[in-house]
């Protein structure tokens, strides 16, 4: 939850934008301050939220284990191919190789550091 914010200066490598200083209280109760750019105080904020949320998602797709990826890998072709092939509509492995692409992704977002 952010606390306090506060009006640093204009930047200096990013003409047309602010530097903020935001205070956030964490869920265990201790305050951190973390620099925020943006051209207006509600921008340099929702700048920092996005921040967060990525930071929590690449988080939670850490803790996914590598079998699930390989799993998933498979079951999206298996069942694109299968389907296309049943339905002989090249639509579902179509589906499917975007679904196989989001997978790739995901383990891609997870492995790199």
């Amino acid at each position: 939850m952010a606390v306090r914010a506060e009006w640093q200066r204009d930047s200096e490598s990013a003409p047309g934008f602010n530097k903020y200083f935001i205070t956030i209280r964490e869920v265990d109760g201790t305050e951190v301050k973390v620099p925020a750019y943006g051209r207006d105080m509600q921008d340099a904020l929702s700048r920092l939220v996005k921040t967060e949320r990525t930071e929590k998602f690449v988080e939670t797709t850490e803790r996914i284990p590598d079998f699930v990826y390989i799993l998933l890998f498979l079951g999206t072709l298996g069942v694109g191919a299968t389907l296309s092939t049943a339905a002989n509509n090249p639509l579902y492995f179509a589906v499917g190789a975007g679904a196989l692409v989001v997978v790739i992704g995901l383990f891609l977002l997870r492995t790199r550091k």
